[in-house]
């Protein structure tokens, strides 16, 4: 565990960490009711661009969200991951997006 996630008491970490060439700042485009959904911070450490939200937030509220700030930045919607973690446990995370199917 981080140092800086021990100071987090929020429900669920989520990553959104973009995959394709572009490399807009997406946190300079949160509408109001975006940024209230608690604590967003630029991973830097990354690789690729990638953010972190601390938030008490379900996984569907999250999904939509994300899906209209990367709309809104121009991007195709298959240009990022979407990673859920519970509280600090970084260990077992779960993929929102993309989605892939086996059936």
């Amino acid at each position: 565990m981080s140092q800086s996630a021990s100071l987090h008491s929020q429900a669920y970490c989520y990553y959104i960490e973009l995959t394709g060439t572009e490399r807009p700042e997406l946190l300079n485009a949160l509408t109001a009711s975006e940024q209230a959904l608690d604590d967003w911070e630029r991973v830097h450490a990354a690789k690729l661009p990638t953010w972190r939200l601390w938030t008490n937030a379900n996984a569907d509220t999250i999904r939509y969200t994300v899906a209209h700030i990367i709309a809104r930045s121009a991007l195709p919607q298959n240009a990022y991951w979407l990673l859920q973690y519970k509280g600090t446990d970084h260990g077992h995370p779960r993929m929102l997006h993309p989605q892939f199917h086996t059936h």
